[in-house]
Order: structure tokens, then sequence, then C-alpha cells
């Protein structure tokens, strides 16, 4: 693949695709999806009902080491595993687990408002939401879809 007049790598638009059909099928179960778009990269970041729900990285490379996505769908992956050293457990699926990676998103979710109850679970969303709105990064660079 060549370089853009930019100098940058063409967009994969395989993940921007996929990153769709993610924010379809959860809006679909009434999650609340921001969506940032890597400028130099070919990932996405979708962060569920204000992060109270986690989020996913999509991408066609390794992450940061310190930032750790509950989720990952990573197109280079044959096989999905997890990592579960460490405080919180993070997963990453093949693109040929999308429906599995789907289902653990929203089953998630649903774990977490079992958790928290109804009303806790919307007051986290509106506390995440009302602390972090004009905080760098994502915060401030990701749309609601």
């Amino acid at each position: 693949m060549g370089k853009s007049k930019q100098g940058r790598e063409p967009k994969d638009e395989s993940i921007r695709r996929l990153a769709d059909r993610i924010t379809r099928a959860v809006k679909a179960r009434g999650i609340t999806v921001q969506r940032y778009d890597a400028y130099t990269t070919n990932s996405v970041y979708l962060k569920f009902d204000y992060g109270v729900a986690n989020s996913v990285r999509i991408s066609d490379h390794n992450g940061k080491k310190h930032l750790s996505y509950r989720f990952n769908l990573l197109t280079t992956l044959d096989d999905s595993f997890a990592e579960l050293e460490g405080e919180h457990p993070r997963y990453y699926y093949s693109p040929d687990d999308f429906d599995r990676l789907v289902k653990a998103i929203i089953g998630n979710r649903d774990a977490q408002m079992e958790k928290y109850g109804p009303r806790h679970y919307e007051f986290l969303m509106n506390r995440n939401k009302a602390t972090n709105t004009d905080t760098k990064g994502f915060w401030s660079k990701a749309r609601i879809i």
C-alpha cells in the first residue's frame, strides 16, 4: 500500500466498517457509543455508555501497553484469546469472532447494569460524561454516534 500525499498510510476502510457494524449492533441494544477515529493510525476506539460498559479498540496493530482496553478487535489475529493477569482482564478477538465480540460487549454491559442497578448505572454514565467531557484526548475528540 502506498503512502498518501500527506505521507501517511491510507486508512484501512475494513476497520471503519467493523466499527460501524459494532456500533449498529450495540446501539440496537440501547448502548450509547462514543467514537474516535485515530488520525495517524488505522485504529478506531469505541467507548460504551460513557465508559461504564468499557470500550473496544479496533486496529491492525498492537496497541500501547499502558492503554488497556477491555475489548480489542485486531484484523491481524487468526485466533482470539484473553489476557487474564493484571487488575482487569483484556480480550482480543479476530474478525472471524466478530459475533462473539458483540455478544461479549452486550453481556458486559448487562453485567454492569446488574451490578449497579439501573439508577446507579445511569448516575455513573452521567458522572463520567460530566467529569470527562472537556478532558484532553479521547473525550474531547470523540463523537457520539
